[in-house]
């Protein structure tokens, strides 16, 4: 199984001078992204100090350490561990914080040390260090890149997955609901819309202030926080509303999820509040109703009930994970796009900082150059990236596999429409169910 946790570094001199010890490591497995061993602390130092301009602070170096240990039973290469390392560093800072990956292979499980600043120096600001990044979020990232690796891992506990709280389930049986509201207005825009930009402008006429990163988001004007469209399901995925506004007839296949649940009454909110005891009551009774005459109509018992819902939500949920690896890939790459260009622009100001003669002529060429040294290290392994995954050699090969990812998206999600003919919804698969009960009467 894969074990993940975070701690702070109290010294990084001392944290980085453990971690690449000879004994516990080699050359081959220590990875660094905008700084070096040599000198991680002057350029960690270095960020931190366009932190404390920009915010005119007179903050201290801090840094912290993930540990992540791997199983024998996985029977991962030191190179493999090292490299899934460097994917959760990369998909957990996002390219925001300089870090360091060290392998240590000295004991009979492989673990990687990932040191990195606190300093998000993209942004000049300080690593979110709430409960939801520090241990769901990276538990759930971590989580995702061993299910890519087929690792051996910790089963979730329900504080680590998205449940519908009660508060949420209330509001959306009243209407009241922010997720509600966003899911009608986004929907409304869509079919008013007409390229994806005036969508943008109908939401924030509606006062849905939006912004947009790996995954789209608008404003909750009473919290002021950003509600990603991620949350609401695939057909509110940034993607996925581009293709509804280019595709009018196209009719989105969803899962109804309110007034689908049971009401637990023994949680403590209910025993101190009657009147919502007696909400939760009635909703109950009407849930039961509403299954009683769903089976009398169809002539169907609960548990064949029951394996319909589960086979349409795993049909679902199957169709989510497809498109979101879809889109992350096409995040990736698009991010990625102007690399080569920026490289060979780079050239020549590499090329004169190896050939100064003396480290105060490479020391004022790095700090006049400063953009371009981050851009370089960043770009540089871009190109190897594109180079050893997907054979890109250059702009316009990866413009093309941009170009059928994109085109692979929308064939995947077209095929979902509730009013075409390949998509499997409920009716359809209680429809299977009937006729498979009547073939086996009849035998």
């Amino acid at each position: 199984m894969t074990v993940i946790k975070i701690q702070k570094v109290k010294s990084l001199k001392a944290a980085v001078k453990y971690s690449v010890q000879d004994h516990k490591t080699n050359s081959d497995l220590i990875t660094t992204f905008e700084c070096s061993v040599e000198s991680i602390e002057r350029d960690f130092k270095n960020a931190l100090m366009d932190y404390n301009e920009a915010n005119n602070k007179n903050r201290e170096l801090t840094s912290r350490m993930i540990i992540q240990s791997f199983d024998k039973d996985d029977n991962l290469t030191p190179e493999k561990a090292h490299a899934i390392g460097v994917e959760f560093a990369d998909k957990y800072l996002k390219g925001k914080h300089q870090y360091l990956v060290v392998t240590h292979i000295e004991t009979d499980n492989i673990h990687n040390h990932i040191i990195f600043n606190d300093i998000d120096f993209e942004n000049n600001k300080i690593f979110d260090s709430k409960r939801e990044n520090t241990l769901h979020n990276l538990r759930l990232i971590n989580r995702e890149i061993s299910e890519l690796y087929s690792l051996s891992q910790i089963s979730l506990s329900k504080s680590d997955k998205k449940y519908i709280a009660f508060n949420e389930y209330v509001a959306r049986a009243k209407g009241t609901s922010f997720k509600s509201q966003l899911e009608n207005a986004i929907d409304i825009n869509i079919q008013k819309a007409n390229s994806f930009d005036e969508f943008l402008e109908f939401m924030k006429a509606d006062g849905y202030e939006h912004k947009q990163g790996k995954y789209l988001a608008f404003e909750n004007n009473k919290s002021k926080k950003f509600m990603r469209t991620k949350t609401l399901g695939m057909n509110y995925l940034e993607s996925s509303i581009k293709y509804r506004i280019e595709h009018k007839d196209y009719q989105p296949l969803q899962v109804d999820i309110v007034n689908k649940k049971w009401i637990d009454k023994s949680q403590e909110k209910f025993k101190n509040n009657k009147g919502l005891e007696r909400w939760a009551t009635v909703q109950n009774i009407n849930y039961l109703n509403e299954i009683n005459a769903h089976l009398y109509k169809n002539k169907m018992t609960l548990k064949e009930l029951d394996e319909i819902k589960s086979n349409a939500e795993s049909f679902i949920d199957n169709f989510n994970k497809q498109l979101l690896k879809i889109d992350d890939e096409i995040y990736t790459l698009e991010k990625m796009a102007g690399s080569f260009k920026e490289y060979k622009d780079s050239y020549s100001i590499m090329y004169s900082y190896k050939a100064a003669e003396t480290e105060e002529e490479r020391n004022k060429i790095k700090h006049d150059n400063n953009h371009v040294f981050r851009r370089y290290d960043i770009v540089k392994r871009n190109i190897k990236f594109l180079k050893s995954k997907y054979n890109i050699s250059d702009e316009a090969e990866l413009q093309r596999k941009l170009s059928t990812l994109k085109n692979d998206r929308n064939l995947l999600y077209g095929s979902l429409n509730v009013k075409g003919e390949n998509v499997i919804d409920l009716e359809h698969l209680e429809q299977q169910k009937n006729r498979e009960r009547k073939e086996h009467h009849s035998l």
